[in-house]
C-alpha cells in the first residue's frame, strides 16, 4: 500500500515536471521583444544629412513662392491704385491676371508640397530599410521570434511558420498560390511580407 502511494506521488511529480518542461519549451519557443523604430531612425547619423537636404529644398521653394507672392501683392496694389481710372474691360483684364496668379500660386504650393514629400520619401526609404535589416539581424542574434514596433504597433519580425494565410485561403476555397488583386485605384501591387 505504501509503495502504491509512493508511486502515485512519484507519478504526480513526473507529470508536474513534464508540464513545467513543456511550458518552458513553449515560452522559449516564442521569444518576443519590442523596438522603438522612430527612436532608431531619428538617432541615425544619416538623418542630419537628410534633414539638411529637405531644409535646402524647402528654402529654395519658399524663395520661389515668396517671389510669386511679391508679384501678386504688386498686382493687387496696382489694381487698387488704378481702380478708379480703369475702364470696365481693362479692369476685368487686371482682375483676371490677379486671379490667374492666385491659381498659379496655389498650384505651385501643391506641387512644392508634393515635391518635398517625394524627396523625403526617397531619402527616408534607405534609412528605413537599413533599420529594418538591423532589427531583423539583432532579433536573429538574440533568438527573438517576434519583434513589435511600439510606435506603429506593427509586427516587424515573425517566423514564417506562423503564417496561416494559405491555410485560410484553402478553408475559403481559394487557391493558396493565388496572388492578391490590387484595390481599384491603387498603384503597384499588394504589399509584400517581411
Amino acid at each position: 500500500m505504501q509503495t502504491k502511494k509512493k508511486n502515485q506521488i512519484n507519478m504526480k511529480k513526473l507529470i508536474l515536471a513534464a508540464a513545467i518542461i513543456f511550458t518552458a519549451n513553449l515560452v522559449s519557443a516564442q521569444k518576443m521583444a519590442t523596438v522603438n523604430s522612430q527612436e532608431i531612425l531619428l538617432t541615425m547619423p544619416e538623418v542630419k544629412s537628410m534633414q539638411a537636404k529637405l531644409q535646402s529644398k524647402n528654402d529654395e521653394l519658399s524663395k520661389q513662392l515668396e517671389s510669386m507672392y511679391k508679384t501678386y501683392e504688386s498686382k493687387v496694389a496696382e489694381l487698387k491704385k488704378s481702380d478708379a481710372s480703369l475702364s470696365g474691360a481693362m479692369k476685368e483684364v487686371k482682375i483676371q491676371e490677379v486671379q490667374e496668379l492666385e491659381g498659379r500660386i496655389q498650384k505651385f504650393q501643391q506641387a512644392a508640397q508634393s515635391e518635398v514629400q517625394e524627396l523625403e520619401k526617397t531619402l527616408t526609404a534607405p534609412l528605413v530599410e537599413k533599420a529594418k535589416k538591423a532589427i531583423q539581424e539583432v532579433a536573429k542574434e538574440l533568438m527573438y521570434t517576434h519583434v513589435f514596433d511600439v510606435v506603429t504597433g506593427s509586427l516587424l519580425v515573425w517566423p514564417d511558420t506562423n503564417d496561416i494565410t494559405s491555410k485560410v485561403k484553402i478553408k475559403l476555397g481559394i487557391d493558396p498560390n493565388a496572388k492578391p488583386v490590387a484595390p481599384a485605384g491603387a498603384q503597384g501591387s499588394a504589399p509584400a511580407g517581411k
